[in-house]
């Protein structure tokens, strides 16, 4: 439904969608717990995003379909599940189409950065983005986010085994970009 500024916004209560039950609380409006839902499980899905696909951009507009995508498909998701599993199965869906889709038009002035300090975490993810892209998805589910082995499996629809030698490769993989880094850090600062 459509506000008078032109902004959409979420079908009220009175929809007949069927909710979750993480969604049907008594006394909280959908809404509301809707929100806090994506408030508890944004850093998550953009950690995902952001390590699925290098360009910025790309991730925040999969993490903004994700939640999208949830929201009208709210409804199929079965209460057995994880919530936030099923918001990352979302997310690599959405990164998935967005990189076949990329055929946006890219604005020839690089946009402004912010002016705050770097996030540690944004560098993380910058050295975790030089893995392939399988080692990625392992180690930001495994390593970053904390899933147990057989979870992210059952999410990237692959074997323990490949998830195990994944994140192994993974882990080795960046302990050498990280290596490689501090070399160049300590050559730059014995040149100044």
């Amino acid at each position: 439904m459509k506000t008078g500024q032109g902004v959409q916004e979420f079908p009220s209560e009175a929809t007949s969608f069927k909710k979750p039950l993480a969604c049907r609380v008594s006394g909280v409006s959908l809404d509301k717990r809707f929100n806090d839902l994506v408030v508890e499980h944004h850093r998550a899905v953009s950690a995902y995003a952001r390590a699925l696909c290098a360009d910025r951009h790309l991730a925040e507009d999969a993490v903004q379909e994700t939640f999208l995508r949830a929201w009208r498909y709210l409804d199929t998701h079965r209460s057995s599940g994880s919530f936030e599993g099923w918001l990352l199965t979302i997310c690599r869906r959405c990164v998935i189409d967005l990189v076949r889709l990329d055929k946006r038009q890219v604005c020839p002035v690089d946009l402004p950065v912010s002016s705050e300090l770097p996030d540690a975490s944004a560098d993380v993810l910058d050295l975790i983005g030089e893995l392939p892209l399988a080692q990625r998805e392992v180690l930001v589910l495994c390593g970053w986010l904390g899933y147990e082995y057989q979870d992210a499996a059952v999410l990237l629809g692959v074997p323990v085994g490949t998830v195990r030698s994944r994140l192994h490769r993974a882990r080795v993989a960046l302990g050498e970009i990280i290596n490689a880094v501090d070399q160049m850090d300590q050559a730059e600062s014995a040149w100044a």
